[in-house]
């Protein structure tokens, strides 16, 4: 049995170095991957793979790989206290795909050896997986950390010394790799440190080969060294020992070695020493190992703190010195140019005690930044810990730094306070990663009675959403919000139906709110203020029955604040955090308003809150404010000023372009706040409250509003590609909304606009279309758009847009809106119908762009989507001058895309922003007669198993890009025809 899995084992890593998985560190792909080129420190945590594209590679969920010598590697599991496996020749091997995010990192040389997924430490012998199944149809695989009492508990970092600690019943272990050669034949060492214990131990050693003839062979070499040889079929792998007692018991079962001790009266310090699976003939004497006094079994010396291996860098800051209004937003520059290739992605942020900020890089590194109070200058850059399984959360609390990785929650400790970490304590590891790149775990906060909270995405793609089970699986962690008690001990679920929710905060009164992301089941993204215990209206993770037979949610599932529009003027793609503002430096009619911010569009927005019956719902608005990245999570400091970090990935645009950012934002109480304060939802129409006086000729124009309201349906496919109309349910939107009269209150601040229309009742439920896949009948509101240019009194221009997100008017029937059913009727996309109204194309320097195409059919070219890379298979078009050409577009990919061909490379992000901004005016083709020009084709949209095709007559020779333009995917998203004569 072992030889069949070692045969397989080497088949597989022989296929991907031919495959160029296991590419070189100085390839192709380590210069596309900053991940590759960075130093990440003695260790690095992450998920690793044997096959990137199959979750059937994974060898380890919550792996920590360490660096054992110039060109050595050994992985720890901190699930099942295992030693995973060996390589020599790099480290791990990322892949470029979403910034290196998409796939596992691999090991990047020969594989050595590698364990069975077993359990690594036991104390009553068995080493046998004892977690229970979180399994799918499609993946058995079991999640989480042992249960009982064995836990990994942190490690230790010394130079380039890591030592592990766990505990194993009443033992405390600690276990520290190493290295060497003998003659050109590599060695793994395991050196362990064993408490006193009434209780006999088992660990699992290393995998060996199995056969008929397969024998264990112990050889001596003194009182407590000697050697095992594992013979099968003229194989043999030598485990070499010293420091253990007489009455140990060596087993081979399964294909794994193990080693059992007795009860130890005293501490016990041993040393393996793994060496290479070779012809038994040709096998060196592990004797000159097992005698060498070199190297001391305490490890207890390398759990003291030593000297910071990293000198701190500076940077100066960019302070600003005018804005919009009385918002000033200042630049923290980032030391992206760093002797360590540090990738800065930045992605939490808190504050010290001192005032210092702790920030969070998402590829695995916590710096400290010295300076960023008073005016700013310059400021100093310690970078504090590394190693990390991408840090999306950080919090600091009692001055003692939380990181939340994917893997678990990690208390930072620095114990001889050199601005450096020695000791990472794992706080808690309860949460089940999961094998789909999706299922990040996001945010961390602390609420106040200490206890932790957090949020985990769900997979994606989900699979089949009417089983709700799938190859990528859902375990009961995914989709979920979490809550730790304040000792780390207790993890529990309150609540439920999340996607991506990439944006967690909690309020002054101990709301939480949520912000999730478009995706399937997600018409356009949204924040949400949480109900403990509720259901957040994403099915695949409802965590209950099935939609066979009809299901629906329940009555009550939470609908949101507020549905921010996926694309167009005034729009956030991807919001990130929301946070409330209870700063008494900032306005005090913004208090209570919410912040968000966006990373996909770079941008900070107001939030403006109201409560109607108990609904509470918000509106949405762009602050005119510049920033360098996209933005990720922020927080106010004591001095007043709110601080946000950032970075960018895949879709984000529109912002300074930069891969990571630092902004503080200032409120100067010298200039007006030209904007408005409230927006409250009234029979018969809409009232909004401004912090300035309005000029009253221009508040009660009627020819400086333009208004309209659309709605989404609740269905299976990625995102909502139209709005649908109030109006005349089922059909596309958005309607035109007439505004009776504006009137101005005596003070000039309060703005009514009549709307007769907005009456109780006015928000149906949008029926099941029979075009849309797995759709439930609901109400999911009504957004309201207002596009206003009004003059305040001081003759300042306030041009702005709001989308205000209304469930309930005043008087709405409590039942207003509940889910009712669903059909599975079809699985196809929605038809395509140019929205109407205000978003219509026919504006001043606007044209009606038809596809670029002519009518023959020509030679054919099928070009599809390449699952979730956001690319093309192929991704490059041969074609001759002249000639027509039928590119035909498969859409296999569960998201929707489309193809746009455009003349030049500066054109890409051209019509790419501009189709953002058309978004719905042309089905994500910019209408202007500029950006027309420089398209030579373009398909119709495509959604999720659709096929769409276009037929040109290719231009003159040379290269020309084409894109997807939706959802600004034309970042990634990518290809190239290329002309010959």
């Amino acid at each position: 049995m072992i030889r069949s899995h070692r045969r397989i084992v080497a088949l597989i890593v022989a296929g991907l170095v031919s495959s160029g998985w296991l590419a070189p560190r100085d390839g192709a792909e380590a210069q596309t991957a900053p991940m590759n080129r960075m130093d990440h420190g003695p260790f690095v945590s992450s998920t690793i793979t044997l096959d990137p594209f199959s979750p059937k590679g994974i060898v380890v969920q919550k792996g920590i790989a360490v660096r054992v010598g110039p060109d050595a590697t050994m992985v720890f599991d901190t699930d099942l206290l295992r030693v995973v496996g060996a390589w020599t020749g790099g480290g791990l091997h990322w892949r470029p795909a979403r910034d290196s995010l998409q796939e596992w990192p691999t090991p990047d040389g020969h594989l050595h050896f590698l364990n069975a997924e077993k359990a690594g430490w036991s104390s009553n012998g068995d080493l046998t997986d004892p977690r229970g199944g979180a399994a799918t149809l499609n993946n058995a695989r079991r999640y989480g950390p042992l249960p009982g009492n064995r836990r990994y508990e942190g490690l230790h970092v010394q130079g380039g010394d890591v030592v592990f600690s766990l505990t194993v019943g009443e033992a405390t272990i600690r276990e520290k790799f190493g290295f060497q050669r003998v003659g050109s034949d590599p060695v793994f060492t395991r050196t362990i440190n064993v408490s006193p214990t009434s209780q006999k131990l088992t660990l699992l050693v290393v995998s060996a080969p199995v056969g008929e003839a397969t024998r264990l062979e112990q050889t001596p070499v003194s009182v407590d060294a000697g050697q095992v040889a594992i013979h099968s079929g003229g194989e043999a792998r030598l485990i070499g020992y010293r420091g253990l007692p007489k009455d140990i018991q060596w087993t081979l079962e399964g294909g794994q070695l193990a080693l059992s001790l007795p009860a130890l009266a005293a501490d016990l310090r041993f040393q393996l020493a793994i060496g290479p699976l070779r012809p038994a003939a040709d096998q060196p004497s592990m004797k000159a190992v097992v005698q060498s006094e070199a190297g001391s079994l305490d490890l207890s010396p390398f759990l003291e703190a030593g000297p910071a291996p990293y000198q701190p860098l500076e940077t100066r800051a960019q302070t600003a010195t005018s804005e919009h209004g009385p918002f000033v937003v200042d630049t923290l520059v980032l030391p992206q140019e760093n002797p360590w290739g540090s990738h800065l992605r930045l992605s939490a942020v808190d504050f010290l005690p001192d005032g210092r900020a702790a920030v969070a890089s998402l590829s695995g590194d916590i710096w400290l930044v010295d300076g960023i109070q008073g005016e700013l200058a310059t400021l100093r850059w310690q970078r504090f810990a590394t190693g990390l399984n991408q840090p999306l959360g950080l919090v600091v609390v009692n001055g003692t730094i939380y990181v939340n990785g994917r893997d678990q929650i990690t208390r930072l400790h620095d114990t001889n306070k050199d601005g450096y970490a020695d000791h990472y304590e794992n706080f808690n590891n309860a949460v089940m990663t999961g094998t789909n790149f999706h299922a990040f775990n996001l945010n961390l906060e602390v609420d106040a009675q200490g206890r932790f909270l957090w949020a985990k995405s769900t997979p994606w793609p989900t699979g089949n959403p009417v089983e709700l089970t799938d190859a990528h699986q859902i375990t009961p962690h995914e989709g979920v919000l979490l809550r730790l008690s304040p000792d780390g001990r207790q993890l529990e679920t309150i609540a439920r139906g999340l996607r991506n929710p990439n944006g967690l905060s909690i309020g002054p009164k101990g709301e939480i709110y949520i912000t999730d992301n478009e995706g399937n089941w997600v018409p356009t993204s949204k924040v949400t203020r949480i109900v403990e215990g509720g259901f957040h209206g994403f099915v695949p993770s409802a965590h209950q029955a099935s939609l066979v037979g009809g299901w629906a949610p329940p009555d009550d599932w939470v609908k949101p604040l507020v549905w921010t529009p996926h694309a167009g003027p005034g729009s956030d793609n991807s919001p990130s955090q929301a946070r409330v503002i209870n700063n008494p430096a900032w306005p005090e009619e913004l208090q209570g308003d919410l912040l968000l911010a966006s990373y996909g569009r770079g941008t900070l927005s107001l939030l403006l809150m109201e409560e109607v019956d108990g609904q509470p719902q918000a509106a949405h608005m762009v602050l005119p404010l510049q920033f360098r990245s996209g933005l990720q999570q922020m927080r106010f400091h004591r001095d007043a000023h709110l601080y946000i970090v950032g970075m960018t990935n895949w879709s984000s645009t529109s912002h300074g372009g930069e891969r990571g950012g630092f902004h503080r934002v200032r409120y100067t109480a010298g200039k007006p706040l030209h904007l408005p304060v409230a927006l409250h939802t009234k029979t018969g129409g809409l009232e909004l409250r401004f912090a300035t006086p309005l000029d009253r000729a221009s508040a009660t124009n009627l020819a400086n509003y333009r208004l309209s309201k659309w709605t989404y349906t609740w269905n299976s496919s990625y995102g909502s590609k139209q709005f649908f109309s109030l109006d005349k349910p089922g059909q596309a939107g958005p309607d035109p909304v007439a505004v009776q009269s504006a009137s101005l209150s005596s003070d000039g601040r309060t703005l009514l606009l009549e709307i007769p229309t907005l009456t109780p009742g006015s928000i149906p439920r949008i029926p099941i279309t029979g075009n849309l896949p797995h759709q439930i009948e609901t109400s999911i509101g009504m957004i309201m758009q207002i596009d206003y240019d009004l003059r305040a009194a001081d003759g300042a221009q306030l041009k702005h847009l709001i989308s205000k997100t209304i469930h309930r008017v005043p008087g709405d029937p409590s039942a207003a809106g509940q889910g009712k059913g669903t059909t599975t009727t079809s699985t196809s996309a929605p038809a395509e119908v140019p929205p109407s109204g205000a978003h219509s194309p026919s504006k001043p320097g606007a044209t009606k762009l038809e596809p670029k195409a002519t009518k023959d059919v020509g030679r054919v070219v099928v070009v599809r989507a390449k699952g979730l890379e956001l690319s093309y298979e192929p991704a490059v078009i041969n074609a001759r001058a002249g000639e027509t050409l039928t590119i035909r577009f498969e859409n296999v990919a569960e998201m929707t895309h489309n193809i746009v061909v455009v003349r030049s490379e500066q054109d890409v992000p051209i019509v790419g922003e501009a189709a953002f901004q058309a978004a719905f005016t042309n089905n994500w083709i910019p209408t202007a007669a500029d950006h027309a020009a420089r398209i030579i084709a373009y398909t119709p949209l495509a959604g999720a198993g659709e096929t769409v095709e276009v037929t040109l007559t290719v231009p003159p020779p040379g290269e020309y890009p084409f894109i997807c333009t939706y959802a600004s995917h034309w970042t990634t998203m990518k290809g190239r025809l290329i002309v010959d004569p």
